[in-house]
């Protein structure tokens, strides 16, 4: 499994500035022998994970395989899809379903609201667990010890450090998220543009994700505050429940 993991890390080199990748980048940014980067490119490239290029090496036609599956059969998105439509089609806002990964919430699903200015976060961006309000709502539900490492981990980071300057701050922070069972944050990733995010859970009421309605600033707040959150946090209800349903089934 450890070399199964080691593998995968040479997909998580590719980013904007660096869409082509080889050897001599595998070995210096993840620190492998050259015998083993030559062993991970042609596993790889045999399950078209990579595609080999004159520069190197570039994400395979693989991974679209694995994203449209995903974007007409994952399960949490057939659950989400049609109640993410009625609340964009209502409010005018973006709608994003988001997924924990690692240390990091990712939106897998994007409902367009009316909005023009595009969102810097959109679907395939991953967001640290620190900043906006679809994070930190994933973060607030984290397993205590868990919630307690992070903390230790980033304490003296500034996203932080504005949740709370000690841990008996940061931890009433996510304690007053749990409670409410929403969070909403103002110019965090976008500064002209706010969020209300609502958690999503599995079927053993573990955390998995969340569901946002993003916008202008000005948008958001023509609507009222309690109202915003009622409707997400019925809608994230209505998700869980379908989701631990088809658990049962």
């Amino acid at each position: 499994m450890n070399s199964l993991r080691r593998m995968l890390d040479v997909l998580d080199l590719f980013r904007p500035d660096q869409s082509v990748v080889d050897v001599e980048v595998i070995c210096r940014q993840l620190g492998y022998a050259p015998a083993t980067a030559y062993r991970y490119i042609r596993e790889l490239c045999a399950v078209g994970l990579l595609v080999r290029l004159p520069g190197g090496y570039a994400l395979g036609p693989r991974v679209i395989q694995l994203d449209l599956q995903m974007r007409e059969y994952d399960p949490m998105l057939a659950d989400s899809r049609e109640l993410m439509e009625e609340l964009g089609e209502e409010t005018g806002l973006n709608v994003l379903l988001s997924e924990l990964y690692g240390n990091s919430v990712i939106t897998v699903h994007h409902h367009p609201g009316r909005d023009p200015e595009p969102l810097r976060f959109g679907r395939g961006r991953p967001m640290a667990l620190l900043r906006s309000a679809t994070a930190r709502v994933v973060l607030a539900h984290l397993p205590p010890r868990q919630l307690r490492r992070l903390y230790d981990e980033h304490a003296q980071e500034a996203d932080m450090q504005r949740l709370g300057k000690t841990w008996k701050d940061f931890s009433r922070a996510m304690l007053e998220i749990r409670r409410s069972g929403y969070c909403l944050s103002k110019g965090d990733l976008d500064p002209d543009k706010a969020g209300l995010a609502a958690p999503i859970f599995d079927e053993r009421k573990r955390i998995l994700g969340s569901i946002t309605a993003v916008g202008s600033l000005e948008r958001v707040q023509a609507f009222n505050e309690d109202y915003l959150a009622n409707r997400l946090r019925d809608v994230a209800g209505e998700i869980t429940q379908r989701i631990s349903q088809r658990a049962s089934a």
